[in-house]
């Protein structure tokens, strides 16, 4: 089951309608359709739950990793945007139950959104993605695979984070990195990573601009492997679409 749930923001909550069932709130408003310009969209995803009663168990009993709202309660909103077994629209957490209702969701906030960043993602044996996801500490040791550690080797102003005991933990080599004046490796990333783009003065890293997305996705389009010659580290690219070996 795919949703979205909206939550109202207390700020914008001129009358004071949070926590009430959807009776009073249409009276106080005058209104059969709920105001979605006080509402956050505050998570959107795939759970697994087989109905809105499943829903509201599991976002008062067991949040995923990362949620972020109040546990779900009255004058909540949930979007079913996929399912097999309930009807797709909006549906009012009510007093007993939930209520089908009309709502713009294009007038309340993302806050889903605004809390993600684009980064490209390199896996061990795969060719680059671009992902979007939760700026948050959380999500980007979920990406690596444990704690992060970034790494600055370029003139442009991007990061690679990477997991700071991927080598130590033994983590497949993934990608070399090269000087960019004498094109001598410097270093070889173990374990996943990711790139995001990590401005001077910013305290927090963000999405990457398309051309620096295109740059270093062609810069690491391949995943690698190593070898030692002569007593040094080589490393040659795979293609692993079609496993031809380009060196």
């Amino acid at each position: 089951m795919k949703i979205n749930i909206y939550q109202i923001d207390h700020e914008r909550d001129d009358k004071r309608l949070m926590f009430f069932g959807l009776d009073e709130v249409q009276k106080l408003t005058g209104s059969k359709m709920v105001k979605a310009e006080i509402y956050d969209k505050i998570f959107s995803g795939d759970v697994d739950c087989h109905s809105l009663e499943d829903v509201y168990r599991k976002f008062n009993e067991e949040h995923p990793a990362g949620y972020k709202g109040r546990s779900l309660s009255v004058s909540d909103v949930v979007e079913i945007v996929e399912s097999d077994n309930t009807e797709k629209g909006f549906y009012y957490c009510d007093n007993f139950g939930f209520k089908t209702i009309s709502f713009e969701p294009e007038k309340a906030q993302d806050t889903v959104s605004k809390n993600k960043i684009t980064v490209l993602y390199l896996q061990v044996g795969k060719l680059p993605q671009t992902v979007s996801i939760d700026n948050s500490l959380e999500a980007m040791q979920r990406l690596v695979g444990g704690y992060i550690e970034e790494y600055m080797p370029f003139d442009d102003e991007v990061a690679l984070i990477c997991n700071e005991e991927g080598k130590m933990n033994g983590s497949s080599l993934n990608r070399a990195v090269y000087d960019e004046h004498s094109n001598e490796m410097i270093e070889i990333i173990a374990g996943d990573f990711f790139i995001a783009y990590a401005p001077v003065g910013s305290e927090n890293f963000k999405s990457l601009p398309k051309d620096l997305e295109k740059k270093y996705a062609e810069k690491f389009k391949y995943p690698e492997r190593f070898y030692k010659q002569n007593g040094q580290i080589k490393a040659y690219p795979v293609n692993p679409k079609n496993r031809d070996i380009e060196r």
